[in-house]
């Protein structure tokens, strides 16, 4: 496992609040030169710390109204189902929980025709054997993972050089 120090704390902390930070801003925020920040996140990349470089997107604006998560029961172990669940673009994330319920999945979908078609075919998946359906009313806190607190302070500054 990569160890992570104070530099990487902050260039990752400032780079969630905003990835379109230039490599000459964050240079700054952490007292480096451009081309040094730009091989440790490089190297970020590498060791999987830093997972992808992505957009947040409002799901509605692509006529995506519905957020539900949807618990499985299973006969099988994940690691089963996952290749007949991963080509289902509907599900933005599969975990393994603990509980009655083996998994959950956080789904996207235009409506709840949708979701009610979409829960249909998972129980057609040979091993699932039933689900648990909770449809989201409204999202109050979404925010990236909370990191340790040792770059709170440059967090901070970052959060205030945004406004």
């Amino acid at each position: 496992m990569i160890t992570l120090d104070f530099t990487d704390h902050a260039l990752v902390a400032a780079l969630q609040h905003n990835a379109q930070l230039r490599l000459e801003d964050l240079a700054k925020l952490v007292h480096m030169v451009p081309s040094s920040v730009h091989d440790r996140l490089r190297r970020l990349a590498r060791e999987g710390v830093i997972r992808g470089w992505t957009i947040d997107i409002d799901a509605s604006a692509f006529g995506l109204d519905v957020l539900a998560y949807i618990g499985v029961r299973s006969s099988k172990p994940c690691s089963k189902l996952l290749p007949l669940m991963e080509p289902i673009a509907e599900i933005e994330e599969f975990h393994s929980v603990a509980g009655p319920l083996g998994m959950m999945l956080k789904v996207r979908v235009a409506n709840t025709s949708a979701l009610l078609e979409l829960v249909e075919r998972l129980r057609q998946i040979p091993g699932v054997e039933g689900t648990e359906t909770s449809i989201v009313l409204k999202t109050h806190i979404e925010r990236p993972t909370a990191l340790p607190e040792v770059a709170a302070p440059l967090r901070a500054r970052v959060a205030l050089e945004k406004r």
